[in-house]
């Protein structure tokens, strides 16, 4: 019973106590009274206490109705409130970058934002337990530590494609989809007034794709090992040479001299180990300044060609420059240079005696292509994704010994994307390979002279790529 309708009732009681005690009064003490009189002095009375207690009664229910406007008002507004935050809630977890799961104790998925599903590969369907999720051995163990310890945890997972492809194409696209994940899973309070305030209500995981970091940690570990090993040999021949001199060799005029020469050709070696690098860490750090003008391409190759037509004269390999005479393309002059004399001088070393080498270009509209073509034994199926790779090398013992240094592909690789283009290749084992730089078109009629002046621009090749 509310407290207003505990006041209706004392007064309608009250009313009916005052009543009674006027008919006892006014027998006991008018016993004369006529009946019309004693009549019309109680109907004036009833209506009297009538008056004051429909009164009375109204202002309670208006003050009563007021009250549960009130309530209402604070609950609507209690209910927008808690829109407008778990909107709010919404909107923060789907623009978080990082995957995030929020499950309850009995490993009910309560939230889980788009970034999660894409790194789980949940794609749209529906989750509503973790097993929904991924069935990772590792990635339920850590939500049950959580639950169990109410501590922090973390874990690193893989998670792997479902593969519909033919067995032998499963193991290459299993190993590019890969994806490596970090885990860190924390307990969920959502009320601190239980006894002792340590009720785990559930676990937030939130999920890092670690996968681009770790594969630059092996880079990193495998060009070191790379440098170490490139530099190790000609170290050792200039150390060992340089020893039997001390010891005596010098006096041998004839083995000096020679030991001298080994000892310079692999200091060469040493320098050009060391420019090449430079030159790469360079141009992945940014600091690349293109000078973009409007260059005739046969022109340029032929320049190329003369530079590098003593090493084509030993190998015995013929240079052709079939680019037409009035075909331009936009690039810098110095690091297009750069581009051609390693694919044509690779050619040239790693093609056999009466072989050649052929220059062409190709114009489309979705940009122009350098080609640079050769006759040697081509390079198998299986070397294709990764001769761009530092220090990659197809056939080791013959690229060290034609002084290659490993790095020459990979250069064309970053300044043909510092370009805003690409580099590829195709080769035939048996048929020779073909070599390709496409570079964007920056203005319309890249066949044309005139049409483009030149232009500089900064090139960052660290924030595009």
């Amino acid at each position: 019973m509310t407290a207003q309708t505990k006041k209706i009732t004392l007064a309608t009681i009250a009313a009916v106590t005052f009543f009674a005690a006027y008919e006892t009064l006014k027998t006991v003490i008018f016993p004369r009274m006529g009946v019309v009189t004693s009549h019309v002095i109680s109907t004036i009375l009833v209506g009297v206490t009538t008056v004051f207690i429909a009164r009375y009664v109204f202002r309670q229910q208006l003050s009563l109705l007021g009250e549960q406007e009130q309530t209402n008002r604070r609950l609507q507004n209690a209910l927008v409130k808690s829109e407008r935050d778990e909107n709010l809630l919404r909107s923060i977890v789907a623009s978080v970058a990082e995957g995030l799961v929020i499950t309850d104790r009995e490993s009910n998925v309560l939230i889980i934002n788009d970034a999660a599903r894409e790194l789980l590969g949940a794609g749209r369907r529906p989750v509503i337990r973790l097993t929904d999720i991924s069935r990772e051995p590792q990635f339920h163990k850590v939500f049950a530590t959580v639950v169990a310890q109410g501590e922090r945890a973390e874990a690193r997972i893989e998670t792997r494609p479902i593969a519909r492809a033919a067995p032998s194409a499963q193991g290459q696209a299993g190993s590019q989809n890969r994806r490596i994940l970090r885990l860190h899973a924390a307990p969920l309070r959502l009320s601190d007034d239980r006894p002792g305030g340590v009720q785990i209500d559930g676990v937030v995981c939130a999920f890092t794709d670690v996968t681009k970091l770790e594969m630059l940690e092996r880079v990193r570990q495998e060009f070191i090992s790379n440098v170490s090993h490139e530099l190790r040999t000609p170290l050792a021949a200039i150390t060992a040479y340089a020893e039997t001199l001390l010891d005596g060799g010098i006096d041998d005029a004839e083995n000096s001299l020679r030991f001298l020469h080994t000892i310079q050709r692999n200091a060469e070696r040493m320098k050009a180990l060391v420019n090449d690098i430079s030159e790469l860490s360079a141009i992945e750090s940014g600091a690349v300044m293109l000078a973009i003008e409007r260059l005739p391409l046969r022109q340029v190759i032929g320049d190329v060609f003369n530079g590098l037509a003593p090493r084509a004269a030993k190998h015995g390999v013929a240079l052709h420059n079939q680019v037409a005479e009035d075909f331009y393309v936009d690039a810098d002059r110095r690091r297009l240079d750069q581009i051609l004399i390693n694919l044509v001088d690779n050619a040239v070393k790693f093609n056999q005696p009466g072989g050649a080498v052929t220059v062409l270009a190709v114009d489309s509209e979705a940009g122009q292509t350098i080609k640079v073509r050769d006759t040697g034994p081509g390079i198998p199926p299986e070397h294709l994704p990764r001769v761009f790779e530092r220090f990659y090398r197809v056939d080791k013992a013959r690229s060290r010994e034609a002084g290659g240094t490993g790095l020459g592909l990979a250069i064309v690789k970053h300044l043909a994307l510092a370009h805003g283009g690409e580099a590829y290749v195709a080769s035939e084992v048996g048929a020779g390979s073909e070599f390709a730089i496409k570079l964007p078109r920056r203005g319309a009629g890249a066949t044309s002279a005139d049409q483009t002046q030149p232009a500089t621009e900064t090139v960052s090749y660290a924030a595009k790529y």
